[in-house]
């Protein structure tokens, strides 16, 4: 409820309350169920004897087929519809992990995960249109901040609650737990009001916009950030758990405690990073809190107690949290509104295919280079990924 009351506070949204509320119920059940298996996921495959390497194929596996329909998501999308395609996305999660928590070997584990990069290939787009559509371009960023608590807070209650029953009871608890939370997650999509869209005719103003042009470079840009920062996030949160686990000898639990505490400071900070990249400007805000990430990173090579890294990591997965919002409502003022499905699908393309290339670069560096390369390598990618950023042009209206 405090979520609805806070919606209503924000001028800048439109009469759409109700189906963001919704939204956000949906969300939170998702990110729950995401939560409960994605953090530990690296541990998990490493007990039914996976190596490094095979972990990381995994997981890049999942992110490839992602990836593929990532692009032509927003042309499905126009077919099915909005809420068709996020409930087709929860029930590919539901099933497909349910079928995980009865499995015994990673390749087995490797073909059902596949079903998780296609049905986030739903869901995402569909999710980022809903929100787009109910809020303003001045006030988009604060919508998306508020919106992405959902994945602050479930982040914040799943990953310990997953290490204490996989540690106390065996791994298919939490992947069983996580099933049901998908197909609860359904119910409230199922209550959201999706207005039809109209077809490109005279009654449609937007129609003979359609065919709009964007330029090369604007999409390549895009792209390439998203691409770039998500190989870097997706780098460090697979190899983060192998990290914990196998270097420093921490439990199951003490894991998902560091993935809690870093949640924990993004809630707090999402809806100020959205308020402020508003309010300065959503490329200088990226910009100038991406710059102390690559730093803080390079630190893994030469701090060795646990506290250190946590305090390393909790930093800047804040300062990433705090990016976020303003990387999506960013597609405003680059992308003409006709675009913006397309424009929306893209950035989600470059953030599949840097979740497939991460976790294998990562597991690459890992086995062959030492336990800190992947960390460092992904300060690294991070900080290539800056004038991506930058060298955006608003479009003119």
């Amino acid at each position: 409820m405090m979520l609805k009351k806070t919606i209503k506070r924000i001028n800048y949204i439109r009469r759409n309350e109700k189906n963001l509320f919704l939204l956000f119920s949906a969300g939170l059940l998702i990110v729950i169920g995401l939560q409960l298996i994605q953090p530990l996921f690296p541990v998990y495959l490493q007990s039914i004897n996976a190596s490094e390497l095979e972990i990381s194929l995994v997981i890049s596996l999942s992110s490839i087929a992602g990836t593929a329909l990532m692009l032509p998501s927003g042309y499905i999308m126009d077919r099915l519809g909005k809420k068709k395609m996020f409930q087709i996305g929860i029930l590919l999660w539901g099933f497909s992990t349910l079928l995980i928590s009865f499995a015994r070997n990673w390749r087995t584990v490797a073909f059902l995960y596949i079903f998780h990069g296609i049905a986030d290939a739903f869901v995402g787009p569909a999710r980022m249109a809903f929100i787009s559509s109910a809020s303003t371009q001045a006030s988009e960023a604060t919508v998306f901040g508020l919106m992405s608590l959902d994945w602050t807070i479930g982040g914040t209650i799943a990953p310990p609650v997953s290490g204490f029953l996989s540690e106390k009871i065996g791994w298919h608890i939490p992947l069983f737990i996580a099933s049901i939370m998908f197909f609860l997650g359904i119910i409230p999509v199922v209550a959201i009001k999706e207005k039809p869209s109209l077809s490109p005719t005279k009654e449609n103003p937007d129609s003979k916009n359609m065919n709009i042009k964007v330029p090369f470079l604007t999409t390549f840009l895009y792209f390439m950030f998203g691409f770039l920062t998500n190989s870097a996030q997706s780098m460090v949160g697979t190899m983060l758990p192998l990290f914990l686990n196998n270097e420093l000898k921490t439990t199951i639990t003490s894991i998902g405690l560091f993935f809690t505490a870093s949640h924990v400071i993004g809630t707090i900070v999402q809806v100020p990073g959205g308020l402020l990249a508003d309010r300065y400007g959503r490329k200088k805000l990226i910009t100038l809190l991406l710059l102390p990430v690559p730093l803080l990173y390079g630190l893994w090579g030469i701090v060795d107690k646990w506290y250190a890294y946590l305090l390393i990591y909790v930093i800047s997965g804040g300062l990433l949290s705090m990016i976020s919002p303003a990387s999506l409502a960013i597609v405003s003022e680059v992308f003409p509104r006709e675009k913006k499905g397309f424009a929306f699908g893209l950035r989600m393309a470059g953030i599949r295919l840097g979740s497939a290339t991460g976790p294998l670069l990562g597991g690459y560096l890992y086995g062959s280079s030492g336990s800190s390369s992947p960390f460092i390598c992904a300060g690294v990618v991070l900080l290539f990924s800056i004038p991506f950023i930058y060298f955006l042009k608003k479009r003119h209206n």
